[in-house]
């Protein structure tokens, strides 16, 4: 399988996200072109892949888009292209002749060797955003001069230039809160970001932002503001009139209106409104809103909640598939643990804040006994079945803060921050025991019972450098293999 096969293969999964896509090898060869590229740019896959993006866009070779995307390809961090800075990245024409406004961000991801990045550009389209605020400028330059026009009418116009503040502070208000959400690494930063934002764009309106839980289908409370909330934390899809409808679920009155489920009925607001939040057509969650006062959310707050909860419902997809992109670059597939380049850059951190902070660190290697047997006997699927409950065995039996990685084979790596060694050891001789308590099965058929060797190594004692500290490591775990296996050696 080459190259690009592989790229296609790893990011094919982006074919089918609104979002452009392209992945960019060092020397601007392109990798991979997702079907929304191919859409916008009218150029297909097979024409590009394979060639040089600076052939097709040779502005690209400029020193001002060149030198930030080599940052990239050496490992650095992300790069940002705004919008207003950079509109073409990438040109794409519309239908009416116009370039579509595009939002792009740069990340590397590391190369099948290794030795290097790949950069990949997500282009998001950000033309209908420009436009509504190009509009809603307008709309405020429009009453500006009809104040110019009708300086008799004091109180109209006054009334008209409060409604332009209002639009222009929630203008003001939208575009911060879109920085925030770009800034965001994480979607619990995110959640965090919508809530603050919220607060400000509905100043005397509470209200919360309801995510639907993949795990068990019910959607959770991750973000509230205001005093009165008047809606169950948890609830099903079901309980919502928005989500069933799959548009804005207004209630003004709440003696005939069709009420949602998922709200207190001795606790109902005097109005309401409930906004789905969709993203690559499918349902994220529900934008809810909520006032003890009639006429509060007039259709202009439910136009700007319509609005929020698609700025939102867009930043979290482009979060979730970051992290996505993330985990995968990171995670072993097999086990769920971390993999080997994630094992080297922690250690490596670890055993810095271990030595500036003047606390211990210490190691466990971990080997299963006599795993080939497993594969001999039962088949390779059955290995990797045990592989794959030491995984969850591992996950449920460490602290939050130690770091379970798959070393390679059926070997593992714990790091165990500020332990120290006679702990380790303790807890070694825990894990050795319990593990002989794991049930694994395959096929209906019970795999026998797992033993551990396991060989614990400390920082600073055993070796000054994480790498060291690892070796020391790995020779305990030979001598507890030489000695009989299903046993903890400690690093002498």
């Amino acid at each position: 399988m080459n190259e690009i096969q592989r790229v296609e293969e790893k990011f094919g999964i982006l074919d089918r996200v609104p979002v452009g896509a392209c992945v960019l090898r060092e020397d601007f060869i392109v990798l991979f072109w997702n079907s929304c590229l191919e859409d916008w740019t009218k150029i297909p896959k097979s024409e590009i892949v394979g060639k040089n993006l600076g052939d097709r866009f040779p502005h690209l070779t400029q020193p001002k888009y060149h030198h930030r995307l080599q940052q990239v390809f050496e490992g650095g961090p992300p790069t940002i292209f705004s919008s207003q800075l950079h509109k073409h990245l990438i040109p794409a024409p519309l239908p009416d002749g116009e370039f579509r406004i595009q939002h792009t961000t740069v990340t590397g991801v590391k190369s099948f060797d290794s030795k290097g990045f790949y950069a990949l550009l997500a282009i998001e389209d950000v033309t209908d955003l420009t436009r509504r605020l190009q509009d809603y400028r307008s709309m405020r330059d429009r009453a500006l001069e009809e104040i110019e026009e009708r300086k008799q009418a004091q109180e109209a116009l006054h009334q008209k230039t409060l409604e332009l503040e209002v639009r222009q502070r929630e203008l003001i208000l939208l575009s911060e809160m879109s920085d925030l959400l770009q800034a965001c690494l994480t979607i619990k930063e995110a959640y965090s970001a919508i809530a603050q934002s919220c607060k400000l764009l509905f100043p005397n309106i509470p209200g919360a932002v309801f995510i639907i839980n993949s795990l068990n289908n019910l959607l959770d409370v991750v973000a509230s503001w205001g005093i009165t909330f008047s809606s169950q934390k948890v609830f099903a899809p079901n309980e919502c009139w928005a989500l069933r409808r799959g548009r804005v679920h207004f209630v003004g009155n709440m003696q005939n209106g069709l009420i949602c489920q998922h709200l207190h009925q001795n606790l109902l607001p005097a109005e309401y409104c409930c906004v789905p939040m969709m993203a690559q057509g499918k349902a994220l969650g529900v934008l809810y809103l909520c006032t003890p006062d009639k006429g509060q959310l007039s259709n202009t707050t439910q136009l700007l909640a319509m609005t929020v909860a698609e700025h939102i419902a867009l930043a979290l997809a482009n979060l979730k598939l970051r992290e996505t992109l993330h985990n995968q670059s990171i995670r072993d597939p097999l086990t769920g643990l971390y993999n080997r380049r994630y094992l080297e850059e922690s250690l490596e951190r670890e055993v810095y804040q271990a030595e500036l902070k003047g606390y211990p660190l210490s190691l466990i290697m971990i080997d299963v006994d006599h795993f080939k047997e497993f594969n001999d006997t039962f088949g390779h699927e059955a290995g990797n079945q045990v592989l794959r409950q030491l995984g969850e065995f591992f996950q449920k039996n460490i602290r939050p803060t130690d770091i379970p990685c798959r070393y390679g084979g059926e070997e593992f790596t714990l790091i165990l921050p500020q332990a120290p060694l006679s702990i380790t050891q303790d807890r070694a001789q825990r894990l050795r025991k319990k593990i002989k308590l794991l049930q694994v099965e395959y096929a209906g058929q019970s795999l026998g019972c797992i033993t551990l060797s396991l060989g614990v190594a400390s920082f600073p004692q055993h070796g000054k450098t994480g790498l060291a500290v690892l070796r020391a490591a790995d020779v305990a775990l030979y001598q507890a293999k030489a000695a009989g296996r299903d046993r903890v050696v400690s690093a002498s």
